[in-house]
């Protein structure tokens, strides 16, 4: 379990900004060792993932995902059911994918909303590459809740709610291991197996847990 969180950091704070303070304010410890461990995060541009996903609620599913960050911005995530069931792969950039599965292929901007519409189950495929790695997403307002190792406990961002109940080292800093997004509809348990392809890192690797419940 993470401990208990130190207390929320920015309320509707536009993510990719700085955290600032007043003049006659000063950082608390989380806040400071937060700051230091953001710098470090961001310059992670590159990474490849393997994790176990699942989901409640309507749009239930149960997979493995593999996700492959390239330094120019470029992914491929696939995504499959136990024994491949509902394959499907999205490579592209955050503008612009292809969505491959069973149902065909296609071209898109908005690949949330192809996924739900087509497959019936959705994830947050924009913000995610930010927050595996227990970043806000840029470009649009977040809430942080931190905890003492100035570490992301909770975020709030574009109608998400995530939780992070765990870390595991990985080189230089460390990443998320387990982690719950939620919305109204849906709540996702992701955990993260490994992590390759770091800059500067070449494997991290945590021990073989349980399945996902």
């Amino acid at each position: 379990m993470r401990l208990a969180w130190s207390g929320v950091v920015a309320a509707s704070l536009l993510a990719g900004c700085a955290l600032f303070k007043g003049p006659q304010m000063s950082q608390t410890p989380s806040e400071s060792l937060w700051q230091e461990r953001r710098a470090a995060l961001e310059r992670i541009d590159r990474f490849a993932l393997q994790a176990r996903v699942a989901s409640n609620g309507s749009l239930g599913m149960k997979g493995d995902l593999r996700w492959q960050q390239n330094p120019d911005g470029s992914f491929d995530l696939r995504v499959a059911g136990p024994f491949g069931v509902g394959a499907l792969s999205i490579v592209g950039t955050p503008s612009l994918v292809e969505v491959r599965s069973r149902e065909g292929s296609q071209v898109t901007n908005e690949p949330e909303a192809w996924l739900r519409r087509k497959l019936g189950w959705t994830f947050p495929i924009a913000g995610l590459r930010y927050w595996a790695l227990g970043l806000p997403a840029p470009g649009s307002p977040a809430v942080i809740e931190l905890d003492a190792e100035g570490e992301i406990a909770a975020l709030e961002q574009d109608g998400w709610r995530l939780e992070y109940d765990e870390y595991q080292p990985a080189g230089p800093v460390s990443l998320p291991r387990r982690l719950q997004l939620a919305k109204p509809e849906v709540t996702i348990k992701l955990v993260a197996d490994r992590w390759d392809g770091l800059p500067g890192v070449d494997t991290a690797q945590p021990a073989t847990e349980p399945p996902l419940q």
